[in-house]
């Protein structure tokens, strides 16, 4: 079983970034608690304050998929479609070394 490693990029409508930030705070609180879950880190975009990326480490792609079954996660993704300027882009990684990364 190898890692699963993910970075979505998320971007609000205009000055809705605080709201999304929000959101993502919340769905953080569940999901870091959730098995699996090696790494949830919300990043800001230095250049744009409405646009954020969360970096994920798992242990295995079907854990993360688990997490987003959590109790309150579908209503927080419910919440954040409304604010969304757009699908959330996401990029799917398979981690090969470094820190946290299993040998």
């Amino acid at each position: 079983m190898s890692q699963y490693a993910l970075y979505t990029r998320f971007s609000a409508h205009p000055d809705k970034g605080d709201e999304l930030l929000g959101i993502l705070v919340k769905a953080n609180q569940i999901v870091s608690a959730a098995k699996g879950c090696r790494l949830y880190i919300i990043n800001h975009e230095t250049a744009d304050k409405d646009i954020f990326w969360v970096t994920e480490l798992w242990d295995s792609q079907e854990e993360h998929a688990i997490s987003l079954t959590l109790d309150g996660c579908k209503e927080l993704i419910v919440e954040a479609s409304h604010i969304l300027a757009g699908e959330p882009r996401q990029i799917v990684l398979v981690p090969v070394a470094g820190k946290g990364v299993e040998a």
